[in-house]
Parts: C-alpha cells; structure tokens; sequence
C-alpha cells in the first residue's frame, strides 16, 4: 500500500509540474511576443552615405607660401528604420532618415535579405518619406497598419528598429517596450526649426535612440500605430520621452506621395499677425476687442479663405478649435489638412464674433 501511494504521489508531481510547465510557456508567448513576432519580419535597416567636401591646402606648396586649394571628398554613413507596409513592397520611413543621404547603401531584412528599392517621394514637413521594393515582391513580409486614434493612455506599446544599428554586426532589429504616455502631444512650433509638423504625436516611454527613426511602433495586437520620430534628451540618449508620427495621419501623408509622388500642399491664401505683435492704437482703430489671436492682413482674391468670407481686418481667433496666437499656429494646422478637408474658422469681426467655413485647396503651382 505504501509503494502504490508513493508511485501515485510521484506520478501527481510529474502531472502537476508538466502542467506548470506548459503554464510557463504560456506566459512567455504573450501578447508582447506575439506582436513583436508579426511586425518585426517586415523592418528594414536602412543605409544611406552623403558626400562631404571640404577644402585644405598641401603641405608641400605651404611650405613655400603659395598654397593651392584642395578639395578633398569623404563618405559619411548613416543609418535609419523603416518598414514594408503593403504587399506592394512599400516602405515607411522618417524624411530626415534620407534628407541629407546623396545615395542608399542598402535596405535590409532582418534575415539579411538586401532589398533593391527606389524613392517614391517625401515630405519634409511631414517627415515622411516612401520607398518602394523593386522587382517582385512576393515572399516579402510587410505589417498591418492599426488605429491611432483609439490608443489608450498606458496601453502597451513596442518601439521596434535599429538604435545604434552602425555598431551591431547582424541586421536584426532592436526592440523596446513601453505605454502610450500621452496622446495628441502638441510640441513647441520651435522644434524641428519650425519647418516640422512636430504636433498631434504620441509620446511613448519605449526607449528610441538613434537609428530608430522611421521604425514602427506597434500595439499589443501587432498592428503599427505609428512612426518613431523623435526623442526629449539631455543627453542624445533615451530620457523616457519618446514621440511618434500617429498611422492615421502616415496614412494620408503616404497615399498622397504614392499618387502624386509628393505631399499636396494645403492652402487658407491669406497671411496675419499675431496680435500681441501689433500696434495697439491700430487694432482699436478697427475695433479689434479680442486679446489674442491673428490678425488678417493680407488675402488672395483667389484663396479659399476670402471665397468662404475671411476678409482684411478679421481676427482669427481658433480654426478647427485650436486657439490660434501666432501666424504660425495656423500654419502648423494648415499642415495637418488635406486638399477637400473641412477648416472651421471662429474670428471676431469688428467685435463681433463668426463662424466661417473653408474648404482646404492646393496652393496654386
């Protein structure tokens, strides 16, 4: 009786730490794993070279006070991310990934596949750019695009791409794991040079570095929400502040490039001042009673601005419900437009406030 207890005992524990076992497994596949297993066969490394010229002189005809000038010519190799999003063979990538570039080196699998691609177009404002795999494209991997807009703050987010990629040997990307710290994150107009649209991103405190840029960040369900674009940091390095382009804008930014081989630019056709920056005496000679805003004074007869009623002398106080202070607030959400799209503005006119509805166009080539 006592050796069937003790075989029966035994053949428990082998049963119960089987099923512990298979409990283990289970957990290390979790939804993590399991996204970063559907995205990342489609990121690509990207490297490009620029050409910088410099002058000198030689040292031999120095020696004898005539110099001569030289130009002496050096490669400078950088490197990015980026990822293949349709079975077309498109790539997704950051603008300043190829800004500076006088050649791509090489596009490259995480298997070690060397891909021959060809630029579609970029927009610097944006900073987006699209690649396109030639040739045949069957058996090329490529990721879902998600839902930007229904993220949830502190849901998991995976910021996969190639930090620091110059100093690894295998082409495999690099992954990252945070959450959503905020969304619709509006940075300064002055990041970026003020010539980016660095605004309605989403910050993350997944770690990106550089050579992240242009490299996906995906959900917990393997769909790409956006672009890693740019970091916060003191130090170069990661400081837990990370921002990505949102998928619903890439979206509309990349199909433009790929139909027309460049972002069309939106276009209100009218220029204004900050009225902070204007003389006092003058707004009150116009009856200008607002605080802040911007001040129209210049309009294109043409424009879709003056078509939908925007005259001289108005005061812009908010266009699609994001107050306005400065000219360039309303470039900024100019920018986030498309040809066709709704433009709520709210102006005061003579003291009196009004709604008026434009129509974004394209600025007239």
């Amino acid at each position: 009786m006592r050796t069937f207890l003790q075989a029966f005992t035994a053949l428990a524990c082998v049963a119960v730490c089987a099923v512990a076992a298979d409990d283990i497994a289970d957990t290390r596949r979790n939804a993590i794993v399991q996204s970063i297993e559907k995205v990342a066969p489609a990121v690509v490394t990207i490297n490009v070279v620029e050409i910088r010229t410099e002058g000198g002189s030689d040292p031999f005809f120095d020696m004898f006070n005539f110099g001569r000038p030289q130009v002496r010519q050096h490669a400078v190799e950088g490197i990015g991310s980026g990822f293949i999003f349709d079975e077309q063979g498109h790539i997704l990538t950051n603008y300043h990934v190829l800004q500076d570039a006088d050649a791509i080196a090489s596009v490259t699998l995480p298997g070690g596949r060397r891909l021959e691609v060809e630029l579609v177009g970029g927009d610097e404002r944006s900073d987006l750019a699209v690649l396109k795999v030639k040739g045949d494209t069957a058996g090329v991997p490529h990721a879902v695009l998600g839902d930007s807009e229904s993220l949830l703050i502190g849901e998991w987010v995976i910021a996969i791409g190639n930090p620091f990629g110059n100093m690894m040997r295998d082409p495999q990307p690099s992954v990252s794991v945070g959450v959503v710290s905020a969304n619709h994150r509006r940075v300064s107009r002055e990041v970026g040079g003020g010539d980016r649209l660095y605004q309605d991103l989403i910050q993350t405190d997944a770690a990106i570095n550089p050579g992240n840029s242009g490299g996906p960040l995906v959900n917990a369900k393997g769909e790409v929400v956006g672009i890693n674009t740019m970091i916060f940091s003191n130090s170069g390095g990661y400081q837990g502040l990370g921002f990505s382009i949102p998928i619903a804008r890439v979206r509309r930014v990349a199909d433009e490039i790929m139909r027309f081989g460049h972002r069309r630019d939106p276009w209100f056709g009218f220029k204004g001042q900050a009225l902070a920056e204007t003389d006092p005496s003058l707004l009150k000679r116009i009856g200008v009673q607002a605080e802040s805003g911007v001040l129209v004074i210049e309009i294109l007869k043409t424009s879709p601005a003056f078509k939908a009623g925007l005259a001289v002398g108005d005061v812009v106080l908010s266009v699609n419900g994001q107050p306005v202070e400065h000219p360039s607030d309303v470039d900024f959400i100019n920018w986030t437009l498309f040809i066709g799209d709704p433009a709520t503005f709210e102006v005061e006119r003579q003291g009196e406030k009004k709604v008026i509805q434009v129509v974004v166009a394209e600025v007239p080539r």
